[in-house]
């Protein structure tokens, strides 16, 4: 995939929100979410952007993301 790095974080942060919607057991969300990161390698500056967009979640949907 080619995506702009300016979309990378939101790209990546909208895998895991869907990852959280199929309600899968804990060791396929664990194994679906190391691909995610591996395949979206961000920079620690990248990975502050996802954190903070992550905070401003409803707090249902930020632990589901947190726990990808």
């Amino acid at each position: 995939m080619n995506i702009a790095p300016a979309e990378r974080c939101q790209v990546k942060f909208e895998c895991l929100r869907l990852l959280a919607t199929l309600k899968l057991d804990p060791a396929r969300m664990w194994l679906i979410s190391g691909f995610i990161d591996t395949y979206f390698r961000l920079s620690p500056q990248e990975q502050k952007l996802l954190q903070a967009d992550i905070v401003t979640r409803e707090p249902r949907e930020q632990g589901a993301i947190r726990f990808s």
